[in-house]
């Protein structure tokens, strides 16, 4: 099966960026154990004012956020995804819209083919589909990026909806076939 990465697309100039998100809700601290201190958190958060803002799909940093539209295509493959309502506020128009704070589950899935570089950070990601299969929407456990991995269903799923402001790379992994029978080349 096939497996992508998802990441904000770098190209729009103008996709909203909230502003003191990071302070409240630390990236490195986002587990489902900790979802329900986040009730305790004001979750509306201005955005850095801009002379247009393209509210994208999917705002990868400082924290991954969804759109609503986003959320809702992705319950219908994990229902169960913890997530969290953030309210992104534009205070010169006088404008808020939804938001969401997701958080999938962290799959062991590496394969013994993924290479790392000397600080630990990926080299190389190779994914075992095998242990991958049973999830549409995942993260990956045992490294230090935060990577968003969606399998090709749902890939294909955003792809037809036309969502903004996100990208998909290919993940190279390694099958139930490939892992039985040595490829060899012949001559």
């Amino acid at each position: 099966m096939n497996y992508f990465i998802l990441t904000q697309d770098k190209r729009l100039l103008h996709a909203v960026e909230p502003i003191g998100i990071a302070q409240v809700i630390k990236r490195e601290q986002l587990t489902v154990e900790r979802m329900e201190e986040l009730d305790a958190i004001d979750r509306q958060f201005p955005l850095v004012q801009k002379k247009h803002h393209d509210y994208i799909d999917f705002i990868e940093r400082p924290v991954a956020l969804f759109s609503d539209a986003f959320k809702q295509l992705l319950e219908k493959y994990e229902p169960s995804l913890p997530r969290k309502p953030v309210i992104l506020a534009d205070i010169q128009n006088m404008k808020q819209t939804p938001y969401w704070l997701i958080i999938p589950p962290k799959v062991a899935c590496l394969a013994p083919e993924t290479q790392f570089h000397l600080d630990g950070s990926v080299k190389k990601l190779v994914l075992d589909e095998v242990l991958a299969a049973p999830y549409p929407f995942f993260q990956i456990e045992g490294i230090h990026e935060n990577y968003f991995v969606l399998n090709i269903e749902l890939a294909e799923s955003i792809l037809r909806r036309g969502f903004r402001g996100l990208y998909l790379q290919k993940v190279e992994t390694i099958g139930r076939w490939q892992q039985l029978l040595p490829i060899t080349k012949e001559d």
